[in-house]
């Protein structure tokens, strides 16, 4: 994939970076050479082919929460008390120029005029649909509608008010109005939208071998206990440990998880979005237990909720199968440090994580 575009659009990848944990690869024009092999799975390595059991997930969002919503408090939020005799100082008109692509002429020049809401009923469906929109349940917006009227006629102005009046309805419309009504609902609501189950095993499990050939451009090790013809890795951390892997004498087959296998696991992060994890690689040891690892140079708030996740998700597995499943988070810096020569080795990383995921 190539990814060209101006300063805003190159800043959006770089914050997608950040959030989604990911580096992608940059090479300049005319002067270096991209390099794309093909990973694709070997029949002549199967027995370091590695199966991973399927469970239903154990996080799901909910696709109704009327009941919920229905018994919210909107006395009991913690909000700012809107003002009501404040001008909302918001543009009320806009232009509107388009230049032609080519000559960048100017061809069209507009401007409009935004009209005000006129009835305290406007505003309440236009904030319940952004607050449904939020929460990623758009189905509800009519439970929503009269407890946004709820807040903004008794808890919003600090006392009740008249939503007839023409100043609360202007009051309503303002920016930080939006902004307070929106935010309140999504915290009371976000937590709720997840619901946690029990999880089931799904036959068969997944063999690595059944993974489609993929294109790759980033850095690959040639290891000799995996069913690929190549380890691909997202950084040169990733291929310093895939060696590990591959030369420790307790391991008897071991993978990266390729993005294309589409193993994932759910978790929620600090805002309580459900999201996917993808952890980085698989390894089998010498006495049949089963890990996930992952390797980790920088970490974010979200690291430790999906440290928990993976860990719940072996025990998981653990329980549901004939099979010993552990997770283990190996963070650059300590692995440097501990300079180990077997995977039993990086025991030595477990404790802490085991702690924090009993704590959550």
């Amino acid at each position: 994939m190539d990814i060209i575009g101006n300063n805003a659009f190159l800043n959006f990848v770089d914050d997608l970076e950040k959030l989604e944990e990911l580096k992608l690869d940059t090479f300049e024009l005319g002067i270096d050479k991209l390099r794309i092999v093909t990973i694709l799975p070997l029949e002549d390595r199967k027995e370091f082919d590695i199966a991973l059991p399927v469970l239903t997930p154990s996080l799901i969002r909910k696709k109704s929460l009327a009941e919920e919503i229905a018994g919210l408090e909107v006395s009991s939020f913690q909000s700012i008390v809107l003002p009501m005799s404040e001008e909302d100082q918001r543009a009320k008109t806009f232009r509107y120029e388009g230049y032609d692509i080519i000559t960048l002429k100017k061809e069209v020049e507009r401007e409009y005029t935004i009209p005000e809401p006129q009835t305290a009923q406007e505003v309440i469906g236009y904030y319940a649909r952004r607050i449904a929109e939020a929460v990623k349940l758009p189905a509800q917006f009519a439970v929503l509608a009269p407890k946004v009227r709820e807040f903004f006629e008794l808890k919003a102005f600090g006392h009740p008010v008249d939503l007839s009046d023409p100043d609360i309805v202007k009051a309503m419309s303002t920016a930080v109005a939006h902004y307070v009504c929106v935010d309140v609902f999504k915290k009371a609501l976000q937590a709720l939208t997840i619901e946690e189950q029990k999880p089931q095993l799904l036959e068969p499990a997944r063999m690595l071998s059944t993974c489609q050939p993929f294109p790759w451009s980033r850095p690959v090790l040639e290891g000799q206990k995996c069913i690929f013809n190549l380890v691909p890795c997202d950084n040169d951390f990733e291929r310093k440990f895939a060696k590990f892997l591959d030369d420790a004498s307790d391991v008897r087959a071991f993978s990266k998880l390729p993005r294309a296998f589409g193993f994932t696991i759910e978790y929620t992060d600090t805002a309580m979005n459900l999201r996917n994890y993808e952890p980085d690689f698989v390894a089998v040891d010498k006495a049949g237990t089963h890990w996930l690892l992952e390797s980790k140079g920088q970490e974010n708030v979200d690291v430790l909720r999906k440290d928990v996740a993976a860990v719940r998700w072996c025990q998981n597995a653990t329980k549901l199968t004939d099979k010993q499943w552990k997770y283990i988070k190996v963070p650059q810096k300590e692995f440097e440090a501990l300079e180990p020569n077997r995977l039993a080795d990086l025991a030595a990383l477990m404790p802490t994580l085991f702690d924090e995921a009993d704590g959550q």
